[in-house]
């Protein structure tokens, strides 16, 4: 495994990465001292999958933990995200290219933006699946999740972010800090003018169980069981979503590999003239 490229995957969540959990051959698994991974064969990558929970501080010191120890090729971070843009949709994908910050009092994260050659890449990923509604957009990081649809649109206004979340102004700026190419990707859960329900969080992470057994741990009411079922619903779609997009992204950092190309001198290719223009449509958030 040491001679196989090393690639650092990141998720808030074994929720968000547990297809690529699944994919791991000869896996394994161990707690670092912030954060848990797990570590395997992914594609003929050797691949580990940073869980860090959701929080900011504890994703920038899980990933320089990480980096540290294994000192990977590149950071690829993937997880589910909250819209603030109100075009955006449930299943869509945001491929980060700006990052800002709304942690608060003490954080010292510097807002990053990426180089124009590592967005060309990412814009030309996007344009090799069709069928996937994505594009390339902002993320701003808060402490707290944000599930107030006035909450959304009052940090929309202040930001113009596309969407939010818990980790990526930490994972933006430790992979500056190490000089580490990255890529970080939000799949849409919930909409800009959504409320989303506390149980999201738990549902996430246990998406695992059946619903039967989330019934009874959660001693829910017959009412609140279409809620229950959305949200894990969405949580299927978002990693569904992920994969196309990793999958993609995989095939063209592995091709330009071949050629002895790297991230960071990457040139966009000539678009060809009969390249699919529109995108299906998108699967809508339910009532």
């Amino acid at each position: 495994m040491r001679d196989l490229p090393k690639v650092l995957f990141v998720a808030p969540t074994e929720s968000d990465g547990l297809s690529l959990i699944e994919g791991l051959e000869n896996p394994r698994y161990y707690k670092q001292k912030v954060g848990e991974v797990h570590g395997g064969i992914w594609k003929q990558a050797s691949a580990k999958i940073l869980i860090t929970g959701h929080n900011p501080e504890a994703a920038a010191s899980g990933l320089r933990e990480a980096i540290t120890v294994d000192k990977p090729l590149a950071v690829i971070s993937l997880g589910f995200g909250t819209a603030l843009n109100s075009s955006l949709l449930v299943g869509d994908i945001v491929v980060c290219h700006a990052f800002k910050n709304a942690i608060g009092i003490g954080s010292r994260a510097n807002a990053v933006e990426l180089p124009d050659k590592t967005t060309d890449l990412l814009r030309y990923v996007l344009k090799t699946v069709p069928d996937l509604r994505g594009k390339l957009g902002s993320c701003v990081t808060v402490f707290d999740p944000v599930r107030d649809p006035a909450e959304k649109y009052e940090l929309y206004q202040r930001t113009q972010c596309d969407v939010v979340d818990q980790s990526a102004i930490s994972i933006a700026n430790l992979a500056e800090e190490f000089k580490l190419p990255f890529v970080v990707v939000r799949c849409i859960f919930d909409l800009s003018d959504e409320r989303l329900p506390e149980i999201d969080h738990y549902v996430r992470q246990k998406a695992k169980l059946s619903t039967t057994r989330l019934l009874g741990r959660l001693a829910l009411s017959p009412t609140s069981f279409f809620t229950l079922r959305d949200l894990v619903g969405r949580a299927k779609l978002c990693r569904r979503k992920l994969d196309v997009f990793i999958d993609a992204f995989w095939k063209a950092i592995k091709t330009r590999r071949d050629e002895n190309v790297t991230l960071s001198q990457f040139k966009q290719p000539e678009e060809r003239k009969d390249t699919p223009g529109g995108a299906s449509n998108p699967v809508p958030a339910s009532a």
